[in-house]
């Protein structure tokens, strides 16, 4: 059938688009998993942890494996956070600042009260005693 000029050979208008990674995220979040002998929701223990990396630099995952995060990762984590809590920043913000005399920000990585956990990794690699 000939279409008429001037309409639409789509009247409907495109489908909306299926969200699937979203879809299976949810779900994947909506899983309970063990904690200290505790069920938790994925979401709740996933917000947990990223707060807990945030405040301490580290956390516990699920099977009790720590993770430490540098000053690089902890920062992207923080940003992430703000992102989703805040939303992202108005495009028009002065942070008081002046055009020559730019405000700066400095991130400051204190790593004293941090276990080095790779040095223990590397030093058990050859699996013999020292001598």
């Amino acid at each position: 059938m000939p279409w008429v000029k001037g309409q639409s050979g789509n009247p409907n208008g495109r489908p909306p688009k299926n969200r699937a990674l979203t879809a299976i995220l949810e779900r994947a979040g909506s899983k309970t998993v063990e904690v200290d002998g505790k069920r938790i929701s994925g979401k709740r223990f996933m917000a947990q942890a990223l707060f807990e990396i945030v405040t301490t630099g580290k956390t516990v995952l699920a099977s009790g494996r720590e993770v430490v995060a540098g000053p690089q990762a902890w920062l992207e984590i923080v940003k992430f956070l703000y992102a989703q809590i805040d939303g992202p920043p108005p495009k028009d913000i002065n942070l008081g600042g002046q055009e020559d005399n730019p405000l700066t920000i400095a991130v400051v990585w204190d790593e004293s009260g941090l276990e080095d956990t790779t040095s223990d990794a590397a030093s058990g690699a050859s699996g013999g005693e020292s001598e």
